[in-house]
Protein backbone atom coordinates (compact mmCIF):
# COMPACT_ATOMS: atom_id res chain seq x y z
CA UNK A 1 0.00 0.00 0.00
CA UNK A 2 2.60 2.47 1.10
CA UNK A 3 4.52 1.70 -2.48
CA UNK A 4 1.26 2.41 -4.74
CA UNK A 5 0.95 5.94 -2.36
CA UNK A 6 4.50 7.00 -3.66
CA UNK A 7 4.12 5.85 -6.84
CA UNK A 8 0.87 7.50 -7.22
CA UNK A 9 2.80 10.83 -5.29
CA UNK A 10 5.83 10.62 -7.95
CA UNK A 11 3.23 10.62 -10.65
CA UNK A 12 1.45 13.67 -9.41
CA UNK A 13 4.46 15.71 -9.22
CA UNK A 14 5.71 14.63 -12.69
CA UNK A 15 2.21 15.84 -14.16
CA UNK A 16 2.61 19.07 -12.34
CA UNK A 17 6.19 19.93 -13.34
CA UNK A 18 5.52 18.50 -16.85
CA UNK A 19 2.08 20.90 -16.84
CA UNK A 20 4.37 24.00 -15.81
CA UNK A 21 7.20 23.35 -17.84
CA UNK A 22 4.96 23.18 -20.81
CA UNK A 23 3.84 26.78 -20.01
CA UNK A 24 6.67 28.42 -19.39
CA UNK A 25 8.47 29.66 -22.97
CA UNK A 26 12.31 30.72 -24.17
CA UNK A 27 12.38 35.42 -23.59
CA UNK A 28 10.21 36.60 -25.51
CA UNK A 29 12.30 39.87 -26.20
CA UNK A 30 12.19 43.21 -27.52
CA UNK A 31 14.95 44.88 -28.58
CA UNK A 32 14.70 48.76 -28.45
CA UNK A 33 17.08 48.97 -31.43
CA UNK A 34 16.19 47.10 -33.98
CA UNK A 35 18.81 46.02 -36.83
CA UNK A 36 22.42 44.33 -36.71
CA UNK A 37 24.80 47.36 -37.74
CA UNK A 38 25.00 51.15 -37.11
CA UNK A 39 27.69 53.80 -37.34
CA UNK A 40 27.50 56.70 -34.32
CA UNK A 41 30.33 59.13 -33.47
CA UNK A 42 32.99 59.39 -31.25
CA UNK A 43 31.89 60.74 -27.59
CA UNK A 44 28.19 60.11 -28.52
CA UNK A 45 25.85 57.83 -26.59
CA UNK A 46 23.68 54.68 -27.86
CA UNK A 47 21.14 53.48 -25.22
CA UNK A 48 20.83 49.60 -25.95
CA UNK A 49 18.25 47.87 -23.83
CA UNK A 50 15.93 45.05 -23.94
CA UNK A 51 12.56 44.79 -22.82
CA UNK A 52 9.65 41.71 -22.84
CA UNK A 53 6.65 41.52 -25.14
CA UNK A 54 4.70 39.14 -23.06
CA UNK A 55 5.31 40.85 -19.52
CA UNK A 56 7.68 37.30 -18.72
CA UNK A 57 11.23 38.14 -16.79
CA UNK A 58 14.39 37.35 -17.80
CA UNK A 59 18.20 37.47 -17.21
CA UNK A 60 20.00 39.90 -19.31
CA UNK A 61 23.91 40.40 -20.18
CA UNK A 62 25.60 42.88 -22.21
CA UNK A 63 28.73 42.31 -23.95
CA UNK A 64 31.68 45.13 -25.20
CA UNK A 65 33.93 43.28 -27.54
CA UNK A 66 33.55 39.71 -26.05
CA UNK A 67 33.56 40.89 -22.37
CA UNK A 68 31.17 41.21 -19.79
CA UNK A 69 29.71 44.95 -18.73
CA UNK A 70 26.22 44.49 -17.80
CA UNK A 71 23.77 42.26 -16.40
CA UNK A 72 20.91 44.70 -16.53
CA UNK A 73 17.88 45.08 -19.00
CA UNK A 74 19.86 48.60 -20.49
CA UNK A 75 23.61 49.82 -21.64
CA UNK A 76 24.54 52.99 -22.62
CA UNK A 77 27.96 53.01 -25.18
CA UNK A 78 29.76 56.00 -25.82
CA UNK A 79 32.54 55.38 -27.87
CA UNK A 80 35.53 56.89 -26.87
CA UNK A 81 37.54 56.78 -29.99
CA UNK A 82 37.35 55.59 -33.76
CA UNK A 83 36.63 51.96 -34.28
CA UNK A 84 34.47 48.67 -34.76
CA UNK A 85 32.76 47.39 -31.67
CA UNK A 86 30.73 44.46 -31.51
CA UNK A 87 27.47 44.71 -28.98
CA UNK A 88 26.40 41.56 -27.75
CA UNK A 89 22.68 40.81 -26.24
CA UNK A 90 21.59 37.07 -24.35
CA UNK A 91 18.76 37.52 -22.86
CA UNK A 92 17.88 33.41 -20.75
CA UNK A 93 15.95 31.85 -18.50
CA UNK A 94 15.26 28.02 -16.93
CA UNK A 95 13.98 27.24 -20.49
CA UNK A 96 16.40 28.59 -23.25
CA UNK A 97 17.78 31.73 -24.35
CA UNK A 98 17.76 34.53 -26.89
CA UNK A 99 21.00 36.54 -28.59
CA UNK A 100 21.44 39.03 -30.69
CA UNK A 101 24.79 41.25 -31.88
CA UNK A 102 25.63 45.07 -33.07
CA UNK A 103 28.33 46.24 -34.87
CA UNK A 104 29.04 49.55 -34.04
CA UNK A 105 31.04 51.56 -36.45
CA UNK A 106 32.70 54.81 -35.28
CA UNK A 107 34.58 56.61 -38.03
CA UNK A 108 37.71 59.17 -37.27
CA UNK A 109 36.31 62.48 -36.52
CA UNK A 110 37.34 64.70 -39.25
CA UNK A 111 37.26 68.64 -39.49
CA UNK A 112 36.07 70.24 -42.66
CA UNK A 113 37.97 73.08 -44.74
CA UNK A 114 36.09 76.25 -43.92
CA UNK A 115 36.73 79.53 -46.37
CA UNK A 116 38.41 80.91 -43.64
CA UNK A 117 40.99 77.80 -43.40
CA UNK A 118 44.38 78.50 -43.88
CA UNK A 119 46.75 75.52 -45.29
CA UNK A 120 49.68 76.91 -43.14
CA UNK A 121 50.42 75.93 -39.66
CA UNK A 122 47.97 76.90 -37.10
CA UNK A 123 48.62 75.37 -33.80
CA UNK A 124 52.64 74.20 -32.21
CA UNK A 125 51.03 71.95 -29.53
CA UNK A 126 54.46 70.25 -28.06
CA UNK A 127 58.24 71.29 -28.59
CA UNK A 128 60.99 69.21 -27.17
CA UNK A 129 64.13 69.46 -28.60
CA UNK A 130 67.21 67.38 -27.66
CA UNK A 131 70.57 68.90 -26.07
CA UNK A 132 72.10 71.16 -29.08
CA UNK A 133 73.67 74.24 -29.71
CA UNK A 134 70.76 76.30 -30.21
CA UNK A 135 68.89 74.99 -27.87
CA UNK A 136 67.88 77.56 -24.65
CA UNK A 137 68.37 80.15 -27.49
CA UNK A 138 65.94 82.16 -29.96
CA UNK A 139 65.12 79.78 -32.39
CA UNK A 140 65.34 76.71 -29.54
CA UNK A 141 62.88 77.87 -27.26
CA UNK A 142 59.53 77.39 -26.70
CA UNK A 143 58.53 81.06 -27.90
CA UNK A 144 60.45 80.45 -31.00
CA UNK A 145 58.79 77.55 -31.96
CA UNK A 146 55.12 79.05 -31.91
CA UNK A 147 56.77 81.36 -34.44
CA UNK A 148 56.29 79.04 -37.23
CA UNK A 149 52.51 78.82 -36.57
CA UNK A 150 51.12 80.63 -40.20
CA UNK A 151 54.59 81.85 -41.44
CA UNK A 152 53.31 82.20 -44.99
CA UNK A 153 56.52 83.12 -46.28
CA UNK A 154 58.92 80.48 -43.72
CA UNK A 155 60.86 83.81 -42.37
CA UNK A 156 60.84 81.79 -38.81
CA UNK A 157 62.53 78.51 -37.82
CA UNK A 158 62.77 76.44 -34.93
CA UNK A 159 65.64 73.87 -34.02
CA UNK A 160 65.30 69.96 -32.99
CA UNK A 161 68.45 69.69 -31.61
CA UNK A 162 70.38 66.43 -31.80
CA UNK A 163 68.78 63.06 -32.44
CA UNK A 164 64.96 62.78 -31.28
CA UNK A 165 64.42 66.32 -30.50
CA UNK A 166 60.74 67.10 -31.89
CA UNK A 167 58.11 69.40 -32.95
CA UNK A 168 54.19 68.60 -32.90
CA UNK A 169 52.25 70.78 -35.03
CA UNK A 170 48.19 70.97 -36.66
CA UNK A 171 46.12 72.85 -38.76
CA UNK A 172 42.84 74.32 -38.23
CA UNK A 173 41.30 71.47 -40.56
CA UNK A 174 42.24 67.60 -41.15
CA UNK A 175 44.37 66.79 -44.34
CA UNK A 176 43.02 65.28 -46.52
CA UNK A 177 44.90 62.23 -47.94
CA UNK A 178 44.69 62.71 -51.81
CA UNK A 179 46.71 61.29 -54.65
CA UNK A 180 49.93 62.40 -54.93
CA UNK A 181 51.65 64.25 -52.19
CA UNK A 182 49.88 65.35 -49.18
CA UNK A 183 51.79 67.21 -47.08
CA UNK A 184 54.76 70.23 -47.33
CA UNK A 185 57.14 70.82 -44.65
CA UNK A 186 60.08 73.96 -45.12
CA UNK A 187 63.28 73.44 -43.75
CA UNK A 188 67.08 75.38 -44.23
CA UNK A 189 69.46 72.22 -46.59
CA UNK A 190 72.01 73.38 -48.61
CA UNK A 191 72.05 71.50 -52.12
CA UNK A 192 75.17 71.60 -54.65
CA UNK A 193 78.52 69.82 -54.55
CA UNK A 194 78.51 70.65 -50.63
CA UNK A 195 75.49 69.90 -49.67
CA UNK A 196 74.10 70.36 -46.12
CA UNK A 197 70.89 68.21 -44.76
CA UNK A 198 70.10 67.60 -41.31
CA UNK A 199 67.37 65.12 -41.78
CA UNK A 200 63.93 64.87 -40.02
CA UNK A 201 61.60 61.96 -40.10
CA UNK A 202 57.87 62.99 -39.96
CA UNK A 203 55.28 61.37 -38.17
CA UNK A 204 51.53 61.66 -38.18
CA UNK A 205 48.29 60.59 -36.09
CA UNK A 206 44.42 61.15 -36.61
CA UNK A 207 42.40 62.53 -33.78
CA UNK A 208 40.91 59.17 -33.12
CA UNK A 209 39.36 60.35 -29.76
CA UNK A 210 38.10 63.68 -30.99
CA UNK A 211 39.51 65.44 -27.87
CA UNK A 212 41.68 67.73 -30.37
CA UNK A 213 45.00 66.67 -29.03
CA UNK A 214 47.60 64.55 -30.29
CA UNK A 215 47.01 61.97 -27.74
CA UNK A 216 46.41 59.07 -30.43
CA UNK A 217 48.69 56.13 -31.98
CA UNK A 218 51.19 57.77 -34.31
CA UNK A 219 52.24 56.90 -37.86
CA UNK A 220 55.85 56.77 -39.61
CA UNK A 221 56.13 58.52 -42.99
CA UNK A 222 58.50 55.73 -44.32
CA UNK A 223 61.19 57.27 -46.51
CA UNK A 224 63.63 55.90 -48.92
CA UNK A 225 65.49 55.04 -45.91
CA UNK A 226 63.28 53.27 -43.65
CA UNK A 227 64.44 49.61 -45.24
CA UNK A 228 68.09 50.50 -45.52
CA UNK A 229 69.93 47.90 -43.31
CA UNK A 230 71.72 50.60 -41.43
CA UNK A 231 68.32 52.41 -40.25
CA UNK A 232 67.59 50.85 -36.43
CA UNK A 233 64.19 50.96 -35.78
CA UNK A 234 62.92 51.39 -32.27
CA UNK A 235 66.00 53.10 -31.12
CA UNK A 236 66.31 54.78 -27.42
CA UNK A 237 68.88 57.02 -26.54
CA UNK A 238 68.64 59.09 -22.93
CA UNK A 239 70.69 62.55 -22.29
CA UNK A 240 72.14 63.69 -19.13
CA UNK A 241 72.07 67.06 -17.87
CA UNK A 242 75.36 68.79 -17.33
CA UNK A 243 73.95 71.68 -15.68
CA UNK A 244 76.05 73.59 -17.51
CA UNK A 245 77.88 75.09 -20.40
CA UNK A 246 79.41 71.19 -20.60
CA UNK A 247 79.48 68.27 -23.34
CA UNK A 248 76.19 66.76 -22.88
CA UNK A 249 76.52 62.66 -22.10
CA UNK A 250 74.44 60.27 -23.91
CA UNK A 251 73.76 56.23 -23.86
CA UNK A 252 71.38 54.42 -26.11
CA UNK A 253 69.62 51.08 -25.78
CA UNK A 254 71.78 49.86 -28.28
CA UNK A 255 74.59 49.42 -25.77
CA UNK A 256 76.59 52.77 -26.99
CA UNK A 257 77.36 55.82 -25.27
CA UNK A 258 79.12 59.71 -26.30
CA UNK A 259 78.62 63.05 -26.34
CA UNK A 260 76.98 66.09 -27.78
CA UNK A 261 79.89 68.90 -27.46
CA UNK A 262 79.62 72.41 -26.84
CA UNK A 263 81.71 74.90 -29.22
CA UNK A 264 82.60 78.54 -28.59
CA UNK A 265 80.00 80.06 -30.45
CA UNK A 266 77.19 79.52 -28.03
CA UNK A 267 78.23 79.45 -24.49
CA UNK A 268 75.36 78.17 -22.35
CA UNK A 269 73.80 75.01 -21.45
CA UNK A 270 72.36 72.73 -24.05
CA UNK A 271 70.20 70.62 -22.82
CA UNK A 272 66.76 72.39 -22.96
CA UNK A 273 66.14 73.80 -19.70
CA UNK A 274 62.22 73.96 -20.60
CA UNK A 275 61.68 69.90 -20.72
CA UNK A 276 59.87 68.51 -17.39
CA UNK A 277 63.02 66.33 -16.52
CA UNK A 278 65.84 68.23 -15.62
CA UNK A 279 68.15 65.13 -14.86
CA UNK A 280 67.72 62.98 -18.33
CA UNK A 281 65.68 63.01 -21.10
CA UNK A 282 64.77 60.24 -23.20
CA UNK A 283 63.85 60.20 -26.50
CA UNK A 284 62.33 57.43 -29.28
CA UNK A 285 62.34 57.00 -33.05
CA UNK A 286 64.32 55.38 -35.97
CA UNK A 287 67.75 56.09 -36.01
CA UNK A 288 68.85 57.02 -39.88
CA UNK A 289 72.59 56.32 -40.58
CA UNK A 290 75.04 58.90 -40.55
CA UNK A 291 75.89 60.97 -44.04
CA UNK A 292 78.53 63.25 -42.50
CA UNK A 293 81.78 63.51 -44.53
CA UNK A 294 84.07 65.98 -45.99
CA UNK A 295 83.92 66.83 -49.90
CA UNK A 296 87.62 68.19 -50.24
CA UNK A 297 88.11 70.10 -47.33
CA UNK A 298 84.72 70.67 -46.75
CA UNK A 299 82.64 69.20 -44.34
CA UNK A 300 79.32 68.05 -45.59
CA UNK A 301 76.11 66.14 -44.79
CA UNK A 302 74.67 64.78 -47.33
CA UNK A 303 71.00 64.12 -47.82
CA UNK A 304 68.72 61.57 -48.35
CA UNK A 305 66.49 60.60 -51.74
CA UNK A 306 63.59 61.35 -50.66
CA UNK A 307 61.05 61.36 -47.49
CA UNK A 308 62.76 63.62 -45.06
CA UNK A 309 62.34 67.20 -44.13
CA UNK A 310 65.26 69.72 -43.98
CA UNK A 311 66.78 67.26 -46.93
CA UNK A 312 67.68 68.41 -50.36
CA UNK A 313 66.14 65.72 -51.85
CA UNK A 314 66.84 65.09 -55.96
CA UNK A 315 64.37 62.46 -55.71
CA UNK A 316 62.09 65.25 -53.89
CA UNK A 317 63.34 67.83 -56.30
CA UNK A 318 64.12 70.41 -53.39
CA UNK A 319 65.84 72.02 -55.95
CA UNK A 320 62.55 73.58 -57.50
CA UNK A 321 60.05 72.86 -55.08
CA UNK A 322 62.61 74.53 -52.27
CA UNK A 323 60.13 72.40 -49.33
CA UNK A 324 59.89 68.77 -49.02
CA UNK A 325 57.19 66.95 -49.69
CA UNK A 326 54.96 64.02 -47.83
CA UNK A 327 52.26 61.38 -49.17
CA UNK A 328 49.96 60.11 -46.75
CA UNK A 329 50.27 56.60 -48.14
CA UNK A 330 53.80 55.93 -47.05
CA UNK A 331 52.22 55.71 -43.65
CA UNK A 332 53.69 52.53 -41.19
CA UNK A 333 52.59 51.56 -37.76
CA UNK A 334 55.41 50.39 -35.44
CA UNK A 335 55.49 46.89 -36.57
CA UNK A 336 56.14 48.20 -40.63
CA UNK A 337 52.76 47.74 -41.05
CA UNK A 338 51.18 49.73 -44.21
CA UNK A 339 48.10 51.66 -42.88
CA UNK A 340 45.76 53.78 -44.79
CA UNK A 341 44.97 56.79 -43.83
CA UNK A 342 41.78 59.14 -45.04
CA UNK A 343 43.01 62.21 -43.19
CA UNK A 344 45.53 63.49 -40.28
CA UNK A 345 45.35 65.87 -38.11
CA UNK A 346 48.85 66.42 -36.24
CA UNK A 347 51.97 66.19 -37.49
CA UNK A 348 55.58 65.55 -36.20
CA UNK A 349 59.07 65.89 -37.03
CA UNK A 350 61.74 65.15 -35.24
CA UNK A 351 65.76 64.79 -35.90
CA UNK A 352 66.57 61.30 -37.41
CA UNK A 353 70.22 61.40 -37.11
CA UNK A 354 72.47 61.06 -34.37
CA UNK A 355 75.47 63.46 -35.31
CA UNK A 356 77.72 65.02 -33.01
CA UNK A 357 79.47 66.79 -36.04
CA UNK A 358 82.03 69.46 -34.69
CA UNK A 359 83.00 72.13 -32.90
CA UNK A 360 83.13 74.25 -35.82
CA UNK A 361 79.61 73.34 -36.98
CA UNK A 362 77.86 72.02 -34.25
CA UNK A 363 75.62 68.81 -34.36
CA UNK A 364 72.99 67.99 -36.78
CA UNK A 365 70.17 69.30 -35.54
CA UNK A 366 66.63 69.22 -38.00
CA UNK A 367 65.22 72.72 -38.71
CA UNK A 368 61.40 73.04 -39.89
CA UNK A 369 60.53 76.43 -41.11
CA UNK A 370 56.75 76.10 -41.40
CA UNK A 371 54.68 73.64 -43.29
CA UNK A 372 51.59 73.75 -45.50
CA UNK A 373 48.62 71.39 -46.32
CA UNK A 374 49.27 70.83 -50.43
CA UNK A 375 45.91 69.70 -51.08
CA UNK A 376 44.70 73.24 -50.28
Amino acid sequence: MKKTYLTLMLGIATLIYSCKKDNEAAPDVNLFIKGESMTSKVNSKIAFAAGTNNGKGFNHQWKLDGKVISTTYNFDFTPTTAGTYVIGYTASNNVGSFSHQYTVTVPIPVVAITPSSTKFITTVFEYLPAPGQFINEGLGSLAGAQKIIGDVNQTSMVTLGGFGGYVVFGFDHSVVNKAGADLAIYGNPIGGASPWAEPGIVMVSQDANGNGKPDDAWYELAGSEYNNPLTIKNYEITYTNPKGYANVSWTDNQGGSGTYDINNFHKHNYYPEFASNQEKLTLKGTLLPSTWGKNGGIFINSPFAWGYTDSWSTGDDYATKRYNSFDLDWAVDQNGKKIALNTVDFVKVYTGQREKGNTLLGEISTEVKGAADLGM
